[in-house]
């Protein structure tokens, strides 16, 4: 038996742009792409290219954010040659060559065989961004009403592949440990009530980029958190301890039919994307091992990728996810119950 020729994969090059743009064109219907609400000139994005025999077959786009790479467009012209397999294998390795922490990508509900691609390659759903599409439309009105199997073609399904723990953490130059270090989530005393206040500041402070929040006269957020964490019973609160400092807080409520809510958490900037966060929130459903349900703002990008992997990984069982508006709620969000032991 033959054996297939082995794709070549190298760095885009000013040289292949014109033929970019035509795969592009051909395969998604023009050169813009929208991906988790943000339009971009994926000819103009860094890349790789495979070839066979000195044919390009296989194209990948991507763009580099906040210690992560995104695969913008993935495009394998010749099956069963490995081109996708290569070209993902390459960024992959560029992304750990950059102390990048993962590589991300987005999908369509519609595409099958993409969810199962990527995630026999190691890829993990994190997210489901519902009626993605349906606004993707207002940037770009081509994008059709059915996708592939007849499907109505409405969200985005986001897949990422965790580098932590690869050998790619930064070096110290670049301002994240080598190491997570020690995270300590420590129950919240009257002692703590000020520093638990300062951080609830922030918290709104980041918050009303996404949703107006109301403030003060002096500048600062109105809210009951804090008290109510101390006055009402069915209330715990607990600060977020990190290599010696403080990292941010984790609010939960105990509900009368006897499961637990995670009602706010946050984390400061400095420890994010290190897996602070993600070590506390396990630490957290360890302690209180039993039924949880967990709720996020639709338009709270980070808390979109951040909940579903990490309830994924400390659920036992299945997690159910739905979507749920006013009046119930002050916005949509989407909620995940699930249970921990």
């Amino acid at each position: 038996m033959r054996r297939a020729p082995r794709a070549d994969v190298h760095d885009l090059q000013d040289a292949d742009r014109a033929w970019v743009e035509e795969v592009l064109v051909a395969r998604w219907g023009a050169a813009s792409i929208v991906t988790r609400g943000q339009l971009f000139d994926a000819a103009r994005l860094p890349g790789f290219v495979a070839e066979v025999d000195g044919e390009r077959v296989g194209l990948v786009t991507f763009r580099e954010s906040d210690r992560q790479i995104e695969v913008v467009t993935l495009d394998a012209l010749r099956p069963s040659v490995g081109v996708g397999t290569g070209l993902l294998a390459a960024v992959e390795e560029l992304a750990r060559g950059r102390h990048c922490h993962r590589v991300t990508l987005v999908t369509t509900n519609d595409n099958g065989a993409a969810l199962r691609f990527y995630q026999r390659r190691g890829f993990r759903l994190v997210a489901v961004h519902v009626g993605a599409v349906d606004r993707a439309r207002a940037l770009k009105p081509g994008i059709p009403e059915v996708g592939l199997d007849g499907i109505a073609l409405h969200d985005e399904i986001e897949l990422a592949r965790e580098l932590t723990g690869e050998g790619n953490a930064a070096p110290a130059s670049a301002g994240w440990p080598k190491d997570l270090g020690e995270v300590v989530l420590d129950k919240v005393a009257e002692k703590d009530r000020a520093e638990l206040g300062r951080l609830l500041q922030l918290d709104r402070y980041d918050f009303s980029a996404i949703r107006p929040d109301e403030f003060g006269t002096d500048g600062t957020a109105v809210h009951r958190c804090v008290d109510r964490h101390f006055e009402e019973p069915d209330r715990a609160a607990w600060l977020i301890r990190h290599a010696g400092g403080l990292a941010g807080f984790v609010l939960a409520r105990s509900r009368p039919d006897g499961a637990s809510e995670v009602a706010r958490s946050f984390v400061l900037r400095a420890h994010r994307r290190v897996g602070v966060g993600r070590r506390a929130a396990a630490m957290l459903f360890t302690r209180r091992p039993g039924r949880w349900e967990v709720a996020y703002d639709v338009a709270n990008e980070e808390a979109s990728r951040f909940w579903p992997s990490v309830v994924a990984a400390a659920a036992e069982g299945p997690v159910e996810c739905g979507r749920e508006g006013p009046p119930r709620r002050t916005h949509d969000e989407i909620v995940l119950r699930f249970s921990t032991r």
